[in-house]
């Protein structure tokens, strides 16, 4: 009986799923400075991706995250910076330089869709705010996208900055 009752407890710890993920130190929006697309998709192949030098969106320009609507609040210069984004421009969202999902910028203009991708846009938001979107203008039935954007090291990142809201 207690080797039945070591057993279930021992699977029950190590299957388990960690919800909670140690805290990174920065949070940046790096712009790439090579990628290549997948075949037939909108989407950023992430072997073939490789981040700028400089960085687009620094840690310190990110003043709030929304978990539910998925917005960056940032400041009035970053937020300017964003809006000379080119339509398509591709982007990667990291904690301690290592990518935690890519996307595509999506300018107000656009009048091509995106749905294979997690998407920036300012369009639908106010004030000095970048929405994560999956897909642009939206997803399409039946299409797929791996949902990072409240990645548990990212949040608890953010968390620990004190900029979730």
């Amino acid at each position: 009986m207690r080797t039945l009752l070591l057993t279930i407890t021992t699977r029950l710890i190590f299957s388990c799923k960690k919800e909670n993920a140690a805290p990174g130190k920065t949070v940046e929006i790096d712009l790439l400075k090579s990628f290549q697309l997948v075949t037939g998709q909108c989407r950023i192949n992430p072997s073939t991706a490789t981040l700028q030098d400089t960085v687009a969106i620094g840690n310190n320009d990110i003043q709030r995250y929304s978990i539910t609507d998925h917005t960056f609040t940032l400041n009035f210069l970053t937020i300017q910076r964003v809006k000379a984004f080119r339509d398509f421009t591709p982007f990667a969202v990291t904690v301690d330089k290592q990518v935690v999902y890519y996307g595509i910028f999506k300018s107000a203009y656009s009048g091509a869709s995106c749905d294979n991708s997690i998407t920036m846009s300012n369009i639908f938001s106010a004030d000095n705010k970048i929405v994560m979107q999956l897909g642009y203008p939206g997803m399409l039935q039946g299409t797929t996208v791996e949902d990072q954007r409240n990645n548990p090291k990212l949040i608890a990142t953010l968390r620990r900055q004190g900029k979730i809201e």
